[in-house]
């Protein structure tokens, strides 16, 4: 059953985002079958209140495999630099289906 992580980032050093955190991160992401649907910063919110920034959709073929990019041994130097280059709230969650 698929599983999604949906991140909301709010990127501080945007250089170093792109040249030190994306390239390694995406490259574990595809490891473990993770394949972004959405990236966007155009959020209309209809109701409630959601959290500001950029919008990250992902999908991992299951739940397993999301949490096993999150908790993947390279990514954990990675999850350092990312909290010194943004702020983030994140879920990962299964279809339901």
């Amino acid at each position: 059953m698929p599983a999604y992580m949906l991140t909301f980032v709010r990127v501080h050093d945007h250089e170093s985002h792109q040249k030190d955190y994306l390239p390694n991160a995406h490259a574990i992401l595809q490891k473990h079958g993770g394949k972004a649907l959405a990236v966007t910063e155009e959020i209309d919110v209809r109701e409630g209140v959601m959290p500001q920034g950029r919008v990250i959709l992902v999908e991992f073929p299951s739940k397993q495999a999301a949490e096993a990019f999150y908790n993947d041994p390279d990514y954990q130097p990675l999850k350092k630099l990312r909290s010194a280059l943004l702020d983030a709230d994140m879920a990962i969650f299964d279809s339901g289906f």
